[in-house]
């Protein structure tokens, strides 16, 4: 008897042990998406008065989280459901918005977002609307291999509220189109009420608001093409303006993006930094 009541605690142990290793081996994996050098630059077309546009910004928050390092979000407020959910909350229409918005053509409303300016098979417009889906249009861009590569420095002068900002381009490859520069200013962390499906939401916060394009809308000429390994710099300069409420250093950002000519407006690669 007690040599089978050994077996048994043998045979129990050995259970145990394979169990745990069952265990250990079948973990499920979460899925560390798209392994890439691209850096994404997506135009969130929203406003404060669109019902349907914060749901749109938690999708691309979402994105950001998936891609912290592949994605830049601007939010660009047009005067299409653009004003201020609430009278006297700061208002995001700019005049750059509105440029943006005719620069890349037709659109059915809000939200829609742009991704890399590009045109996809299938699609008739460069905005994308359903939010449920923009998660399939930046994977087919990050899959793409950059063109170009874009280094970005911001220094601030903390007295002058000055702005220093340079910028190099190197080319990956040989590239025989035009290229076209972009530098633009945005704010986050911006309290004012949204409207959404449910009501007014207050307080709410606004990310990547579009602030000021320090370059035409469509872009700055650097080079009628690039061989492999050439490199333009660029520096620009922007004085923020003081504002009790907008223009905080500590909440602002430069975004720069390498596109193509005016034509075919795709961007190549982007870059983000803080200014302080």
């Amino acid at each position: 008897m007690i040599m089978k009541y050994k077996f048994l605690s043998i045979f129990l142990l050995l259970t145990l042990c394979q169990c745990a290793d069952w265990e250990q081996v079948t973990q499920l994996k979460v899925n560390p998406g798209i392994i890439s050098n691209r850096v994404v630059l997506v135009e969130d077309f929203t406003g404060a008065s669109c019902t349907n546009c914060p749901g749109a910004a938690s999708t691309l928050e979402s994105l950001l989280e998936k891609y912290p390092n592949n994605l830049i979000v601007v939010g660009v407020h047009s005067r299409f459901l653009g004003l201020p959910a609430k009278s006297g909350d700061p208002n995001f229409v700019t005049p750059e918005a509105e440029d943006i918005e005719k620069f890349l053509g037709a659109w059915d409303g809000k939200p829609e977002a742009a991704f890399n300016r590009r045109l996809f098979p299938n699609e008739k417009k460069i905005r994308i609307g359903k939010p449920d889906t923009w998660i399939s249009y930046l994977e087919q861009e990050l899959v793409v291999a950059p063109k170009v590569d874009l280094n970005i420095n911001v220094s601030y002068d903390e007295t002058t509220r000055n702005v220093h900002i340079v910028l190099k381009t190197k080319a990956l490859g040989a590239i025989n189109n035009k290229l076209h520069m972009h530098v633009a200013l945005t704010e986050s962390n911006i309290i004012a009420d949204q409207k959404s499906l449910t009501g007014i939401l207050s307080p709410y916060t606004h990310n990547h608001v579009l602030r000021k394009l320090i370059t035409p809308t469509s872009g700055e000429k650097i080079a009628d093409q690039l061989d492999l390994n050439a490199t333009i710099e660029k520096s620009y300069d922007f004085v923020l303006p003081t504002d009790a409420v907008l223009w905080q250093a500590d909440r602002c950002s430069v975004i720069a993006y390498v596109s193509e000519d005016e034509n075919s407006k795709y961007i190549l690669q982007a870059a983000e930094s803080k200014i302080k």
